[in-house]
């Protein structure tokens, strides 16, 4: 039974109320969260994360909610934000802390003409999330950039090796163990301006056929030998339509709000999708979003 969470005990600590998930995640829908929490250093993050655990408090950690499905009922459970653990120390490779967007920090390597995250163009992450869930495109994954990662675990911090990451496609030990990511240190390599852009338009052109609109990105997981989206596509499911919500007609993988769609309408149209694939094809499709708990 979830422990009531009495706010007054945390006042010392950066944070927000009423917060508005719609108007925060990609997909655009969801209630309310009672509050979010901003840590504005690691010091502030171990000291928040340590009081909550010593509380019995079950928390819920977001970044930059690209990939979150918020509950239409809001949420009583705490959100910690990492957006303000906002940093980049450039040398031979990086530290990055976990709140950096994927935008800003491609910038940054740019104009040190640092050459590695190129992948990571477009992708509408923060780094504690890419790093959460093993973030890739175009066959390359953060995990082969990673030399070890800053993570806030059972009352201390500390810094986790690669090898020690459990990294695999779309998978992370930190999915199972409760750590929570607050940086990274990443190998980089030395590039020319024109090198770095010649990688960055590869992968802006893989992207530029993805669909436009409020999604979460890819809703599912490839499974083992298969595309998840030509899965859907052969089941006929493009266009499908759940009150405001309708799988795209240009990527069978994202699902649209265009509507003002509920999680109640993306639920039920992942559900549908599930069943379908599973019936025609024996395969259970498994999503790489995440639901945000009530």
């Amino acid at each position: 039974m979830k422990r009531s969470f009495n706010l007054s005990a945390y006042e010392t600590f950066s944070h927000k109320t009423d917060f508005a998930m719609s108007k925060h995640s990609t997909v655009g829908c969801g209630g309310n969260a009672r509050t979010v929490f901003y840590p504005q250093s690691v010091a502030e993050a171990k000291a928040l994360l340590s009081k909550l655990e010593g509380d019995k408090i079950p928390y819920y950690v977001i970044g930059n909610m690209s990939n979150v499905l918020p509950p239409d009922e809001g949420t009583e459970t705490p959100l910690v934000c990492t957006a303000n653990l906002n940093g980049v120390t450039v040398g031979e490779g990086a530290f990055v802390y976990a709140g950096v967007k994927s935008g800003a920090l491609l910038s940054i390597c740019k104009r040190n003409q640092k050459s590695g995250a190129e992948f990571l163009y477009g992708i509408p992450c923060t780094l504690g999330g890419a790093l959460f869930m093993n973030a890739g495109a175009g066959g390359t994954y953060i995990d082969e950039i990673v030399e070890s990662v800053l993570v806030y675990h059972k009352g201390e911090t500390k810094l986790v090796s690669r090898k020690d990451c459990g990294y695999s496609y779309k998978h992370s030990v930190f999915m199972k163990n409760g750590a929570v990511i607050l940086g990274a240190a990443l190998k980089l390599t030395d590039a020319t301006d024109e090198e770095i852009e010649k990688k960055e338009s590869f992968f802006k052109a893989r992207r530029a056929h993805l669909p436009k609109g409020k999604s979460m990105g890819c809703v599912f997981k490839n499974p083992d030998g298969f595309s998840a989206g030509d899965l859907i596509e052969r089941s006929g499911l493009k266009g499908l339509r759940m009150g405001g919500a309708y799988v795209s007609n240009e990527h069978a993988n994202f699902i649209i709000n265009d509507k003002n769609a509920t999680e109640k309408d993306i639920k039920t149209l992942i559900m549908l999708i599930k069943n379908a694939v599973l019936a025609q094809y024996a395969i259970w499709l498994e999503e790489e979003i995440r639901y945000i708990p009530l």
